[in-house]
C-alpha cells in the first residue's frame, strides 16, 4: 500500500500539494496526488500524510504555510521525507526552495519530486 500511517518501516513520506487557483488543471489536486505516488513508488517509500496548501501562493515561506509550516518546525509527528510533484510546489523562490533543501539535508531527509526523483547513494 502506497498510502499508510507512519510505521516507522521504510520511507515514511510527506506528500506535499500546493496551487495558488484551485482552477489549473495541468496541476489539479489529483494530477499532483498521482505524481507523488508516483514519486514515491520510485523510491521505494509510502506516504504517511498530506501537507495540501490550496489557496497559496508559491511566494509563501514553506515554514509559513498552513499545511506544510507545522511539518517543518517540527510540530507533526515524524517523516522520513517530503515528496512533491514537482519543485515549484515547496516554493516559488530558489531561496524557500534551498532552504527547505538545506533542512532536509541537514536531517537525512529527502525530497524526492515526479521531476527530480533523489539518486541513490553510492554504497
Amino acid at each position: 500500500m502506497i498510502e499508510r500511517p507512519y510505521d516507522g518501516y521504510g520511507k515514511c513520506l510527506l506528500g506535499v500539494r500546493r496551487l495558488s487557483r484551485m482552477k489549473l488543471a495541468t496541476s489539479s489536486p489529483e494530477r499532483q496526488r498521482e505524481d507523488v505516488l508516483t514519486a514515491a513508488a520510485s523510491v521505494g517509500g509510502h506516504i504517511i500524510g498530506w501537507a495540501d496548501d490550496w489557496e497559496v501562493s508559491g511566494a509563501t515561506d514553506p515554514v509559513t504555510r498552513p499545511k506544510l509550516g507545522p511539518w517543518l518546525r517540527d510540530e507533526r509527528g515524524p517523516y522520513d521525507g517530503l515528496v512533491a510533484a514537482a519543485v515549484d510546489r515547496l516554493g516559488r523562490n530558489v531561496v524557500d526552495c534551498l532552504n527547505t533543501g538545506y533542512k532536509m539535508r541537514d536531517e537525512g531527509k529527502p525530497i524526492p519530486s515526479a521531476t527530480r526523483p533523489v539518486a541513490k547513494r553510492p554504497a
